[in-house]
């Protein structure tokens, strides 16, 4: 199946859907009269849409949308996204509509080895300073193996690294 481009009015009705489902988990909290499972509830998902926020200081907009919509595109992942970026954005060398085309294939291919009934958690871990970023995307170990070939552009590389656990991908640039 090909996935297709997300529209504006896509990413605007899964983006409403996701936070009813947030607003609706705080609601029966409370309705169970568990004010401090609300409370933390309502503490996890600012805290969450901070990280997301940070995001725009990567100065890779098209990289920003595939980390943002990764739940929505991905079928059988789910992220926890962590970030440490500098207040100020600025203007990236690479490509990153390269970088997201390298992304949508190696999660293609993942996708095709992993059981879609595991919990398949990817923490992404996003940093960059003026200078330079790196994205990390580590997930479970996969049982199959996928083909696979360090990418070094000009402007970027991506390396894996993998034990009998975990797979981390490693993006990084100027």
């Amino acid at each position: 199946m090909k996935k297709s481009e997300l529209t504006v009015r896509d990413a605007v009705k899964f983006a409403r859907h996701d936070f009813l489902n947030e607003l609706q988990l705080i609601l029966m909290h409370i309705d169970l009269d568990n004010a401090a499972d609300a409370r933390t509830k309502i503490l996890d998902t600012t805290e969450r849409m901070r990280k997301e926020a940070h995001l725009s200081g990567l100065g890779l907009p098209a990289l920003e949308t595939w980390i943002l919509t990764f739940d929505w595109n991905q079928a059988v992942y789910t992220k926890h996204l962590d970030t440490n970026i500098g207040s100020s954005a600025t203007t990236r060398k690479a490509d990153d509509q390269v970088i997201v085309t390298f992304l949508n294939k190696l999660f293609l291919e993942l996708e095709n080895n992993t059981d879609p009934f595991n919990e398949n958690i990817v923490d992404i871990v996003v940093s960059a300073s003026e200078a330079d970023w790196k994205v990390t995307l580590t997930l479970p170990g996969q049982t199959a193996p996928i083909e696979w070939s360090p990418a070094e552009e000009d402007d970027w590389t991506a390396e894996l690294y993998k034990n009998e656990e975990y797979w981390t991908f490693t993006i990084s640039g100027q």
